[in-house]
């Protein structure tokens, strides 16, 4: 089936180049009150087209990214079988709207017995270079279905024949618990102690040679039921995502590999349950991470920045000139910004400002958060050199302080997505922040190679 997807306003300059009939079209559009007002959208018969094709009627407007995107998405959810669609008058960001469309078609029915719909194969018009889009749309299908898969099937080892399967070309290294033992990965070790699944770190290497390195760090905690601080019932429904941020940075390294982005890429990321026992760390415990530092918990739900500290230290040791982590950190960010926005912090305004340009293009809401020199005080400890967790107030804030420690003098971003990593109203894992950090790496990559 062809559609069209036309954009049409009050000053619809081209009436006589798509409508067939316009004293029926102009009929019709009255009949179901269609003002052609941003965001409207109403299916036209093909009798009514000059095309003779089935027509997505959508109106005009002044649109954000975000809003193309979630345009793109609505339009997508109107298509109900294979479709090859061209998309007409329409003055906005035609990339943006194409991929709105293509994640519309994403399900996760893997544990239904009776699925929900056959599967809908959407094209378009020839004329339309759709290549990136599709990569990306790979790459965002994937991480959501990582985070959509069930913890009890989530093992280590099924999250790692996933990432080799998605990254076929990158040299993969995955260290065990004999390997993190050996290389003083106290945090990590920590944190894992509670479960009966070993932990493991994954380093993943692109472009190793290129003039620009960057090292990017995923939280991988397969499952948080929160440790002997053990969460409420409720609590843990969605703690199944609490590996966001491991799955975001793998689908980032597939679109950077994929796309052959001229700039050196280095994935790290921690892979952990935080389970309760009789061998799990107990809230007063003290860990020693990579860098030396000690951590005193007085948390163990505060796991999430015990593995990045690890991860961060290792990550500075190579020296690369941007570290960036990512991670469904705290609670507190999406109580600070709700669920459809990202929390930024860094130590270099610059590059937090180019990292916001990058959301420009991505479709994706962030907003930078300071890292308050005031509130290191929140984390000193009395016994070790900071303590886990800053108490009820900033959490955010205080949770990228004591990650701050583990980065050196070197430039860094971190992204706390605990709020729009997940979403009700796209099947829970959304794969937020994939795109934004392609575009901000993809963009450095450019800066560096016309200075």
């Amino acid at each position: 089936m062809n559609i069209d997807i036309l954009f049409f306003d009050e000053n619809f300059k081209n009436k006589d180049q798509y409508i067939a009939d316009e004293e029926s079209f102009i009929e019709y559009i009255k009949t179901h009150q269609f003002e052609g007002k941003s965001k409207e959208t109403l299916l036209m018969p093909p009798s009514l087209s000059s095309t003779g094709n089935q027509t997505i009627l959508t109106g005009s407007g002044d649109y954000s990214q975000r809003e193309i995107m979630d345009l793109g998405y609505s339009i997508g959810k109107k298509i109900k079988s294979n479709a090859t669609i061209k998309i007409l008058n329409f003055e906005g960001d035609e990339e943006i709207l194409t991929l709105g469309i293509l994640f519309s078609t994403y399900k996760f029915d893997t544990y239904k017995t009776k699925k929900e719909k056959e599967d809908i194969e959407i094209t378009f018009s020839e004329h339309m270079d759709i290549k990136s889009n599709l990569l990306k749309k790979e790459a965002v299908f994937w991480v959501r279905d990582m985070i959509n898969t069930p913890s009890l099937d989530k093992t280590p080892e099924f999250f790692i024949d996933n990432i080799k399967s998605l990254n076929s070309e990158i040299d993969i290294n995955v260290h065990d618990e004999k390997w993190l033992e050996d290389n003083n990965f106290g945090a990590v070790l920590g944190v894992a102690k509670g479960s009966e699944r070993k932990p493991y770190f994954l380093v993943g290497e692109y472009n190793k040679n290129a003039g620009t390195q960057i090292a990017l760090i995923g939280k991988g905690v397969m499952f948080d039921s929160g440790g002997l601080s053990l969460k409420s019932p409720a609590g843990m429904d969605t703690m199944k995502t609490d590996m966001a941020g491991a799955a975001t940075a793998w689908g980032v390294m597939s679109l950077i590999s994929k796309h052959k982005v001229d700039i050196g890429l280095t994935v790290l990321t921690p892979i952990v349950e935080n389970m309760p026992s009789g061998k799990a760390i107990r809230p007063g415990d003290v860990l020693t991470a990579r860098n030396g530092k000690t951590i005193e918990v007085l948390n163990t739900d505060a796991e999430g920045r015990l593995i990045m500290a690890d991860a961060l230290a290792y990550a500075s040791e190579k020296k690369p000139d941007l570290i960036c982590d990512v991670a469904t950190l705290t609670g507190a960010a999406y109580v600070a910004l709700g669920i459809d926005i990202g929390a930024i912090f860094s130590n270099n305004k610059k590059i937090e400002d180019k990292f916001m340009e990058s959301t420009k293009k991505s479709g994706e809401d962030f907003y930078p958060l300071p890292l308050h020199g005031d509130y290191k005080k929140l984390i000193d400890s009395d016994i070790a050199d900071m303590k886990n967790t800053g108490g009820r107030f900033g959490g955010a804030i205080t949770a990228a302080l004591l990650l701050e420690n583990f980065v050196e003098d070197l430039d860094w971003v971190h992204l706390d997505i605990a709020g729009p990593a997940r979403s009700n109203n796209r099947k829970g894992a959304t794969g937020f922040s994939v795109l934004t950090l392609f575009e901000f790496f993809s963009q450095l990559a450019k800066s560096h190679s016309e200075s």
